[in-house]
């Protein structure tokens, strides 16, 4: 398989292309946050969906990126396959988000680093619930992604809500794992408006617009 990649010109060019990406990326991020290279994640997810790499060579794919991409950057950590695995996952389980609205995603990518990142996430109730949720992935650090992404089992609802606590309350890992393994969500859904059918719907409407 690993020779079949290698002699496909598209997957070549999107290797280097990803090395461009990313050197790119982290220059960016010594200068602000881990959004940067969240964003680079975030792009990276999406790209192994939109190419169906996965499809086409199985579950291989991401031993063969995970060594190319060591190959062409050797003095980089974090792209290890299960490393890989997670930035799919961080992908499909959020992009329902901007699904309708890739606009939100571009203008956010563009723009919402030429200020202070914690800023850009209004506190009110009354905020655009889709548009701000898809600010606050950006906002806490991709080991604690990787943790809520593992417990919420592509509960996308369950799964931004320990994001948004996550930044709230600024938990560090143990405390994120140890609300993760209560029933903190299930609890405080019976009480939010949230939990009611007709909210939901309203919810479905706007991100269908």
């Amino acid at each position: 398989m690993a020779v079949v990649l290698h002699n496909d010109s598209d997957y070549k060019d999107w290797l280097v292309e990803l090395k461009e990406r990313f050197y790119s990326h982290r220059l960016k991020a010594s200068c602000v946050t881990n959004g940067y290279l969240l964003e680079f994640y975030w792009k990276l997810g999406r790209d192994i969906e939109a190419q169906q790499y996965t499809n086409t060579y199985g579950s291989g794919f991401y031993k063969n990126l995970s060594q190319d991409l060591k190959n062409e950057m050797p003095e980089i950590k974090g792209f290890s396959p299960t490393n890989l695995k997670y930035m799919s996952y961080f992908y499909k389980l959020y992009a329902p988000l901007v699904a309708n609205r890739p606009q939100v995603a571009d203008d956010f990518m563009e723009g919402v680093y030429s200020a202070d990142i914690q800023q850009s996430a209004p506190h009110n109730q009354n905020r655009q619930q889709g548009a701000d949720d898809f600010k606050l992935l950006f906002m806490i650090p991709w080991d604690h992604h990787c943790r809520i992404i593992s417990r919420c089992k592509g509960n996308m609802d369950k799964a931004l809500f320990f994001v948004r606590k996550t930044w709230e309350n600024n938990w560090g890992r143990d405390a994120l794992l140890n609300w993760l393994d209560s029933d903190l969500y299930e609890r405080e859904a019976r009480l939010s408006p949230t939990s009611n059918p007709h909210f939901r719907l309203c919810r479905a409407t706007w991100r269908n617009k």
